[in-house]
Parts: C-alpha cells; sequence; structure tokens
C-alpha cells in the first residue's frame, strides 16, 4: 500500500501559521497570567513551556523543527541546481548550511554565548545591550551584499517573496531585539513591556520562516517540478527497497535547465 505526502504551498503555510497563532496566543496570556492573576497549580510550569523567549521549550522546538526543514527544501534545490550545472548552485548550498546553523543556534541558544564578552568589551548600554546584535548584524550585512546577484536571478514572485522573508526576519531578531534590550536596561527584564516587546519578535521571526517556507515550496514546485514523500506498506509479495521508502520525483531526473536559470 502506498501514502503519497505532496507539499504544496498553501497547505504547508496554512498549517504553520495556525501552529505559530497558537503558540504565540499560548505565550502570550500565559505571561499575562503571571502579572495579572493570582498564583495557580502549574501556572509557572505553563508559562515557562510556552514562552516564546525561553529555551529548550515547544515554540523553541517548533522554531527548530521549521528552520530545520527550510534547511532540507534549500538542500533540495541544491540538489537539482547541482545536477543541472547551475551558476547558483553553490548560493543555494550555502543557504541549506545557513539554515541548518541556524536551526542548531535556535535550540541551543549559540549566539546568546556572544553576549557577555561583546558586552564587557564594548561597555554597551541602551539599544545595544544585547551586544551579539554586533557581531551578527556584520555578518548580515555581508550576507545581503554578497547575494543581492543571486536574489536579482529569481523570478519577480519569489523575489518579492525571499525579501519579504528576509526583511520580517531581520527586523524581529536583531530591530526588535534592539528595543527588548533598550527595556532591560533602562527596565529591567521583568517589565511587561519586555514581554510585549519579545512576543513581537518571536512572531516576525516565525512568520517570516513560514514566508520563506512557503516560497521555497512555491518555487520547487514551478521551476524545479514539485517534491512529496512516498511511503510504502510492505505486502506478502511486494518487497520494500531503500529507495522505495521515500522519494522526491520532481529531483530523481535531471531538472530543466530552461527553468532553472
Amino acid at each position: 500500500m502506498k501514502f503519497q505526502i505532496p507539499l504544496t504551498p498553501g497547505s504547508v503555510t496554512q498549517l504553520l501559521l495556525r501552529v505559530v497563532a497558537c503558540l504565540v496566543v499560548l505565550s502570550f496570556l500565559s505571561q499575562m497570567t503571571m502579572y495579572f492573576l493570582p498564583d495557580y497549580p502549574s501556572r509557572d510550569f505553563l508559562a515557562n513551556g510556552f514562552n516564546v523567549d525561553y529555551e529548550g521549550n515547544i515554540p523553541t522546538f517548533y522554531s527548530f523543527l521549521t528552520l530545520l526543514f527550510s534547511s532540507l527544501l534549500l538542500g533540495s534545490i541544491a540538489y537539482a541546481k547541482n545536477l543541472d550545472s547551475d551558476r547558483y548552485k553553490n548560493h543555494w548550498k550555502i543557504l541549506s548550511f545557513i539554515f541548518l546553523f541556524l536551526s542548531l543556534d535556535e535550540i541551543g541558544q549559540l549566539h546568546e554565548k556572544l553576549v557577555y564578552p561583546m558586552r564587557n568589551l564594548l561597555n554597551a548600554t541602551g539599544f545595544l545591550y544585547f551586544t551579539w546584535i554586533v557581531p551578527i548584524g556584520f555578518l548580515v550585512a555581508i550576507f545581503l551584499f554578497s547575494y543581492s546577484k543571486f536574489v536579482l536571478h529569481l523570478p519577480v514572485s519569489m523575489r518579492k517573496l525571499f525579501v519579504a522573508a528576509a526583511a520580517i526576519y531581520i527586523g524581529g531578531a536583531i530591530g526588535v531585539e534592539m528595543l527588548a534590550g533598550y527595556i532591560v536596561y533602562t527596565a529591567g527584564p521583568g517589565d511587561i513591556s519586555y514581554v510585549i516587546a519579545t512576543t513581537i519578535e518571536e512572531s516576525l521571526e516565525m512568520v517570516a520562516i513560514v514566508i520563506f517556507i512557503h516560497a521555497l515550496i512555491s518555487y520547487i514546485k514551478t521551476y524545479v517540478g514539485g517534491v512529496s514523500w512516498n511511503f510504502y506498506i510492505p505486502g506478502k509479495n511486494s518487497p520494500v527497497t531503500d529507495h522505495q521508502n521515500t522519494g522526491i520525483p520532481a529531483l530523481n531526473a535531471t531538472a530543466n535547465t530552461n527553468l532553472l536559470r
């Protein structure tokens, strides 16, 4: 018996947006109970478990999975581009590795290890209180400059989605993070305005990744031929090989050169 799960932009985007909405609402409401409601059983457990600004909880695991999924989609495109010897094949490969690193950073909070050394080095205050922004912002600027030609070569519809996703993600991860740092420096992390700022920041990041995944699946569907996973339940007379377990039909053959460029 064969089951095929096609990845369509609309269905995946709707599912992810619903998950994001649920996580953001649960996070915000659970944090508000800490300020406006008396203590109740498991209050701290729920607040920490759904807080989008905390580590090692449900929102963190969701972000890890979506970033990892983005890396896999980028890797699939890079594989197809490599088969066709496309001029931008290495750009797709590097993007795949970047999102793999971002997924690991999300689960391990690697960038936060830069905060204290950079804060002591720069004697940072105010908007630069979360000092990881300085080196990461520099790397982001280099990345945007080096990928400008790559973005311009994309089809117009894909280019708009890529730019929108990047702008929203950077605006949240760096722009709103600077505001959150200022709030922590002036009012402290317990101020309710900090909760609001971090909720906005994480919401923007999660929405940006949804837009990016939508763009990637749309690109694969239109310019690579689509992607789906096939699952087989073997019968008595239908042995299953390793090759049969999963499949990406569009990547089993060389892609159309004219469409990929």
